[in-house]
């Protein structure tokens, strides 16, 4: 059985990219463009991962994480940035997020992040 992930990326080459490399890992896959479109689509699909870029315009990445996690039983939420962050920020985006990714990361990374957030996931 698939699991949903929920993919928020107002970058169209990100969410293609992430959607090619996903399905390959037998997810199925959700889209949105920012994280006013992210919250209303997790609302309605339950996804079992969310994946977000932290700057979009509408809502941003943290305030969808803030969201989910004061949501009844969130998901794992996997922020990425393409914006050069510093040690500071990135402590406080992963005291937020259960998860971490500066792009460009390579695939091998988000496997790797995907398997600690979905256990179940490296078995499949």
């Amino acid at each position: 059985m698939s699991r949903k992930v929920l993919i928020v990326d107002d970058d169209p080459s990100i969410r293609t990219l992430l959607d090619d490399y996903l399905i390959e890992l037998d997810f199925e896959i959700l889209h949105a463009t920012d994280g006013r479109e992210g919250w209303a689509l997790y609302r309605q699909h339950s996804p079992d991962l969310v994946i977000a870029d932290i700057f979009m315009p509408e809502m941003n990445g943290l305030e969808l994480t803030e969201k989910i996690k004061d949501s009844d039983d969130p998901p794992p939420v996997m922020l990425i940035s393409g914006v050069p962050l510093n040690q500071t920020e990135i402590e406080m985006q992963q005291e937020r997020a259960d998860g971490f990714l500066e792009k460009p990361y390579m695939f091998w990374q988000m496997k790797e992040m995907i398997n600690k957030l979905l256990p179940e996931t490296a078995s499949a």
